[in-house]
C-alpha cells in the first residue's frame, strides 16, 4: 500500500458556464435577417468509478476543478462549440458529499459513469430568438461546490488488534503477501489489502487495519481512522498475541472500541486467533474466558495446516453469509 494512501479529500468543482448567444444580422437585398448562433453549453463533471485505484491519492493534487465554458455563438447561424466534460476517477466504495454531509453519488461499478454537475445551458442568438419570448443571450452558468470525497475499502474479511499482534504476519500468510514486517509496535500505519484464494471461484479480499489503542474511538492512535474501513466487512479477525500481558483485557477493549465507534460492528461475525501459539503451553486456559459464540484459533505462523484451516473456515463462512 502506497504511503499516499488518502481515504478522504476536499476539493472544489465547478461545471462549465453556457456561452453567449450572438446577436449578428445578414444582409440579403434589402432586408437584414437575424443569423446570430446559440452559445455552447458547458462541460459536465462526470465522476466514474475505477476498480484499479486504491485510494484518492489521484485527486490528491487537483483541489480545483473546473469543465469548459461553452462558446459564444458564431455568425451565420453557427452555434458555438460545447464545453467538454470533466472526468474525474475514483476507487469503488466511493462517497460524495457537500459540505453539510448531504449524500451526492456513491460510486460502486467499475467504469459505471454518473453525472456529479450538469454544465450551464447556452445563450441564445438572434437567429433562435422569437418575438413572443425574451432574448436570452447570457448562458446559465455552471454548478459549483466544495465537495467531501470519501473512499471506503471493500473488503469482506478485517484484521483487528493491537498492535505487535500479528496483523501483517497473518494478512501474508493468508494473502501470500510481501510485506515488510518487523517485530516492533506501530509497525503498520496503513491498511494493508490481499486477496485470499482458497477457492478459484470465490477469492475473496482481506484487509489489515493499524493497530487498535485504548481510546481509538475518542481519535488515540491511527485506529479511529481506519475503523471505518470494517463498514464491509462480512467477517472480523480479532487478533491477540499469546505474549500479551493481558489477553482477555485486550480482547475487551478492542469490543468497547467497536461498540463506541459504532455498534453495528458487534453485530457482524467475529473470530478470534490467538497468535504465536507456539510459545503457548496453556491453551485451555485462555479459551474457556472467550465468548463461546465466537470461534477461537490458536495460530502459529510456522504451521501452514493451521493456515489453511483458517482460510477454510474464513471460505465457509463467507458462503453462508451470502
Amino acid at each position: 500500500m502506497s504511503s499516499n494512501f488518502l481515504d478522504y479529500l476536499k476539493i472544489f468543482c465547478k461545471s462549465g458556464n453556457g456561452g453567449v448567444g450572438k446577436i449578428h444580422f445578414f444582409k440579403r437585398s434589402k432586408r437584414s435577417l437575424p443569423s446570430g448562433g446559440n452559445g455552447g453549453n458547458g462541460g459536465n463533471i462526470i465522476i466514474k468509478g475505477n476498480k484499479r485505484l486504491k485510494s484518492l491519492n489521484t485527486l490528491k493534487n487537483k483541489k480545483h476543478n473546473f469543465a469548459e465554458n461553452g462558446e459564444i455563438g458564431g455568425s451565420n447561424c453557427k452555434n458555438g462549440s460545447n464545453g467538454k466534460d470533466l472526468l474525474l476517477e475514483v476507487p469503488l466504495g466511493t462517497t460524495i458529499k457537500d459540505i453539510n454531509n448531504n449524500i451526492l453519488l456513491n460510486i460502486h461499478k467499475h467504469k459505471k459513469t454518473k453525472l456529479l454537475f450538469k454544465g450551464g445551458k447556452g445563450g441564445k442568438g438572434n437567429y433562435d430568438y422569437h418575438f413572443r419570448s425574451k432574448l436570452d443571450l447570457n448562458g446559465s452558468p455552471g454548478k459549483s461546490k466544495w465537495l467531501i470525497l470519501e473512499f471506503i475499502i471493500y473488503a469482506e474479511v478485517g484484521i483487528i488488534g493491537f498492535t505487535n499482534s500479528g496483523k501483517s504476519t497473518l494478512i501474508s500468510k493468508l494473502a501470500a503477501l510481501n510485506t515488510d514486517i518487523n517485530d516492533y509496535p506501530f509497525t503498520t500505519t496503513l491498511p494493508n489489502i490481499g486477496i485470499v484464494n482458497y477457492n478459484k471461484r470465490y477469492p475473496f479480499i482481506i484487509l489489515e487495519c493499524p493497530g487498535i489503542v485504548k481510546g481509538s474511538n475518542k481519535g488515540k492512535g491511527l485506529g479511529i481512522n481506519f475503523l471505518k474501513h470494517t463498514k464491509y466487512n462480512k467477517v472480523i479477525i480479532i487478533i491477540i498475541s499469546v505474549e500479551s500481558k493481558n489477553i482477555l483485557q485486550e480482547y475487551n477493549i478492542i469490543i468497547q472500541e467497536f461498540n463506541n465507534y459504532d455498534n453495528s460492528l458487534l453485530l457482524k461475525k467475529k473470530i478470534i486467533i490467538i497468535s504465536k501459539s507456539d510459545i503457548l503451553s496453556f491453551k485451555k486456559i485462555i479459551l474457556h474466558k472467550f465468548p463461546t459464540q465466537e470461534k477461537t484459533f490458536f495460530l502459529s505462523f510456522f504451521n501452514p495446516k493451521e493456515i489453511k484451516t483458517i482460510k477454510k473456515y474464513l471460505y465457509n463462512n463467507l458462503k453462508l453469509i451470502y
